[in-house]
C-alpha cells in the first residue's frame, strides 16, 4: 500500500501517467494487465488508483483521530469537573444501581451488560416494588440484571450533563475492537463520573442522590454482606438485602432481651465513645450468643441489625483460608456495623492433649463441626489486637459454650453472654399469635377468626407445651405445616409432643451409646500408648503417657457434666438470661459424688512405673483386652460396651 501511494505520488510529480511508472518499476506488468483485462474484466490501473484513494484516506482518519482525542482530552480538561470512585467502594455499587434504575430504562440504552441477580440488591428490590408480576414462575427463576457496560453513559441531572466512564481494567486485546464489545465487566471496574461544567459542587450533590435512593431502597431490608473469594483474595463482596425482622419475633427471656437491647444502645451512644476515648479504653463490645442449635442465635442477630439499622457482617469461621486473610477482613471493616462470627466452636475449642499423632480427629470431632483453617490466636488478634478497628460489634455464636476456650471469652473480649434455652410456655403462646394474627398490608391472607377465638387457642395450644423442652425453631416448623389452621394446629399440638419427646429420647440413646463407644476407643489407644512406653522403660515419657491418661479420664468427667446442663467456665446456666463476663468467678472443680468410686479409685489406683507390679509385656496385654471386648472397628450400635472393663483411673 505504501509503495503503490509512493509511485501515485511520483507520477504526479513528473506528470507521467501511473500506467508508464507501473511498467518500468514492476516486471511482467504489461503481461499480467492483459491477462486481467481479457479474462477478469479488470484494469490493473483503476485498481491501483483505488487502493490509492483508500490508503490517502485511512492515513488522513489515524491522523484526525489522534487530534480529535487531544481535542477531546483538552476539551475535558477545561470545560468539564470529575469525580473518581474506586472498584471497591460501596458508593460505586450505588451509582450502578441508581443508573440502571433511573437511567436505562428511561433512554433506552443499546449498548449494557447483564447478569443473572443472585444479589438481591437495591435496583432489584426498586423495580420490584414498582413492578410486581402476579404469576408464579418470577420467584422461581432468577431475575435478570442490566447495568452499564464499559465506556460513557450519559444523562441529565438537575439540568446537567453527566458522563459516567465505566474503567476496564482487564483488557482482551482485541486489536481494534471497543471494550463494550470485547468483554463483559467483572464487577471491579472504578467509575469516573463527569459533569459539564468547572464546579464539582453538582456531582457531589448527585452523589448524596445516588446514596439516598439506596438508603430509601434499605429502609424495610437489613444489608447483609459475606465474604467471597475473587482473584486469590477474600474480600466483603457479596450483598443480601434481608427483610427487618422484628425483636418481638426472636422468643427467649425477655428480661434477658431487653438488657441486651439497652447495652448495645448504651455502646451507640455518642458520649459513650467520648468516654472510653478519654479514658484510654478501646471502644469495642462483644457478646456470645450461645445455646442449642434452633433456639435463635442467627434470627437475633439479624433482628439485632435491623433495629439499630446497622450492616450485618457475615463471617463464616471454617470458610476463612488464613489467619492473614481473617485479618484483610477485619480491616475492611467500617467504623459501626455488626460483626456475627459464626460456628466460633470451630477455632474457639479448648486446647485438647494429644492422644497419639495418627489419631482419627473425624471420629472424635464435636457434633461433626469441620475445623477452621484459621487459628484461635488469629481470631483474638482481629478481635482486641493492636490492630483491630474501634467501633464495631462482635457477635459470636456457640453451640458447645463450655467448651470455648477461655482466652475467647474472658472480659474485654466477650462482654456478655446470652443463654438462648427452649422455649417456655408464654413465648410459645407469642409465637402462636403472631403467626396468626390479621395482618393488615395482606388482607386475602388472613384467616376468619375473632381475637377471642384466637387467644383461646393460644392458650389451649401453650399449655401442651413442656417448658424449656422444644426449640423455637420446632415450633415455629410445626406451625408453618397448619398454617392455615390454627384449630387443628392447637388441638394436634399433644400428639405431636409425645412424638416429638419419643424422638429426643431415641436421639438421647443412641448420642449416649455413642459417646461411651468413643470414650472406649479413646482409653484403649491410651493404654496402647501406655504400653509401648512402659516396654521402652522410659521414665520421663511414661510420666507424659500417664498425664494423656489423665487428660482423658478429666474429658470423661467432662462429658458427664455437659450432659448434667450448660457449663460455662465452671458456672452452670439453668436459667435463660444475660451473663456478664467482667463478674464471673474462677472455674469450680467438679467432684465425685459417688462414694463407691472414690473408695474404688483410692484402693485400686496405683503407679505403674514405682509399683512394678506388672512388667511391660503384661500391661501390653491387658492393654488389647478392651480391643478384644469392644471389636473396636464396629459401629456404636453393634456393640456391647463392658462395664467391668479397666478403667484409665485403675491404671493409674
Amino acid at each position: 500500500m505504501a509503495s503503490t501511494v509512493a509511485l501515485a505520488r511520483a507520477a504526479a510529480g513528473t506528470g507521467t501517467s501511473l500506467q508508464k511508472i507501473l511498467q518500468q518499476s514492476t516486471p511482467g506488468f504489461g503481461f499480467m494487465q492483459a491477462f486481467f483485462k481479457t479474462w477478469l474484466k479488470l484494469d490493473l490501473t483503476t485498481l491501483a488508483a483505488a487502493l490509492t484513494i483508500f490508503g490517502t484516506i485511512s492515513s488522513a482518519l489515524v491522523v484526525l483521530k489522534g487530534l480529535g482525542m487531544k481535542v477531546y482530552w483538552w476539551f475535558t480538561a477545561l470545560f468539564t469537573a470529575s469525580i473518581s470512585i474506586a472498584s471497591s467502594d460501596r458508593l460505586n455499587r450505588e451509582i450502578l444501581n441508581w443508573i440502571g434504575a433511573q437511567v436505562l430504562t428511561r433512554q433506552a440504552t443499546r449498548i449494557l451488560t447483564a447478569r443473572t441477580e443472585t444479589i438481591q440488591n437495591d435496583a432489584w428490590h426498586h423495580r420490584r416494588n414498582h413492578v410486581e408480576r402476579n404469576d408464579f414462575n418470577h420467584e422461581k427463576r432468577v431475575p435478570i440484571q442490566y447495568l452499564p457496560t464499559f465506556g460513557t453513559t450519559w444523562f441529565i441531572f438537575e439540568r446537567n450533563v453527566f458522563l459516567v466512564r465505566r474503567i476496564n481494567t482487564h483488557r482482551s486485546y482485541v486489536m481494534g475492537v471497543p471494550d463494550e464489545y470485547a468483554a463483559a465487566p467483572e464487577g471491579d471496574e472504578p467509575l469516573v463520573v463527569m459533569c459539564l461544567g468547572r464546579s464539582v459542587e453538582p456531582i457531589k450533590r448527585y452523589l448524596n442522590t445516588c446514596r439516598d435512593f439506596a438508603e430509601k431502597q434499605r429502609e424495610s431490608y437489613i444489608t447483609v454482606r459475606a465474604s467471597k473469594q475473587q482473584y486469590n483474595r477474600d474480600s466483603w463482596d457479596v450483598t443480601i438485602l434481608r427483610p427487618i425482622r422484628p425483636l418481638e419475633t426472636v422468643h427467649f427471656d425477655e428480661t434477658a432481651k431487653a438488657e441486651l437491647v439497652a447495652d448495645i444502645r448504651n455502646y451507640l451512644d455518642p458520649n459513650t465513645r467520648k468516654f472510653y476515648t478519654a479514658r484510654g479504653i478501646p471502644y469495642r463490645r462483644g457478646y456470645l450468643l450461645h445455646g442449642t442449635p434452633g433456639t435463635g442465635k442467627t434470627s437475633l442477630s439479624l433482628a439485632l441489625a435491623g433495629y439499630f439499622g446497622l450492616e450485618l457482617y457475615l463471617l463464616h469461621l471454617p470458610g476463612v483460608r488464613s489467619d492473614s486473610e481473617l485479618e484483610t477482613l477485619f480491616t475492611a471493616l467500617p467504623p459501626r456495623c455488626i460483626v456475627l462470627l459464626e460456628d466460633i466452636d470451630a477455632v474457639g475449642i479448648k486446647r485438647q492433649v494429644e492422644m497419639t499423632e495418627d489419631e482419627d480427629d473425624d471420629d472424635d470431632s464435636d457434633d461433626g463441626k469441620s475445623r477452621s483453617r484459621c487459628t484461635l490466636s488469629g481470631v483474638l488478634n482481629v478481635i482486641d489486637g493492636v490492630a483491630s478497628q474501634e467501633g464495631r460489634i462482635v457477635l459470636m455464636t456457640s453451640n458447645m459454650a463450655h467448651k470455648l476456650d477461655k482466652a475467647l471469652i474472658r472480659p474485654g473480649r466477650i462482654d456478655k453472654m446470652i443463654f438462648l434455652d427452649n422455649i417456655s410456655q408464654r413465648s410459645a403462646e407469642l409465637m402462636f399469635l403472631r403467626m396468626y394474627t390479621p395482618d393488615p398490608s395482606h388482607p386475602n391472607l388472613n384467616l376468619d377468626l375473632k381475637e377471642g377465638a384466637l387467644q383461646r387457642l393460644a392458650l389451649e395450644f401453650s399449655s401442651a407445651i413442656p417448658d424449656n423442652t422444644f426449640t423455637p425453631a420446632q415450633l415455629q416448623g410445626y406451625l408453618l405445616n397448619h398454617r392455615n389452621s390454627p384449630g387443628l394446629a392447637a388441638s394436634e399440638m399433644g400428639a405431636w409432643v409425645a412424638d416429638e419427646d419419643r424422638k429426643m429420647e431415641e436421639a438421647k440413646a443412641h448420642a449416649k451409646k455413642v459417646a461411651e463407644w468413643k470414650a472406649k476407643r479413646r482409653q484403649r489407644k491410651t493404654m496402647e500408648l501406655l504400653a509401648k512406653t512402659m516396654e521402652s522403660a522410659d521414665l520421663g515419657a511414661a510420666g507424659k503417657a500417664i498425664a494423656k491418661v489423665k487428660a482423658v479420664v478429666e474429658n470423661e468427667k467432662g462429658v458427664e457434666a455437659k450432659a448434667e446442663g450448660p457449663v460455662v467456665n465452671g458456672e452452670k446456666e439453668v436459667d435463660n438470661g444475660l451473663k456478664d463476663t467482667s463478674k464471673m468467678q474462677g472455674p469450680v472443680v467438679n467432684e465425685e459424688s459417688s462414694g463407691d468410686s472414690k473408695e474404688k479409685e483410692s484402693t485400686e489406683t496405683t503407679d505403674p512405673v514405682v509399683n512394678g507390679g506388672k512388667n511391660g509385656d503384661e500391661m501390653k496385654n491387658e492393654s488389647t483386652k478392651p480391643g478384644e471386648q469392644m471389636n473396636g472397628d464396629s459401629s456404636p450400635d453393634e456393640v456391647v460396651i463392658d462395664t467391668e472393663e479397666p478403667t484409665a483411673e485403675k491404671i493409674i
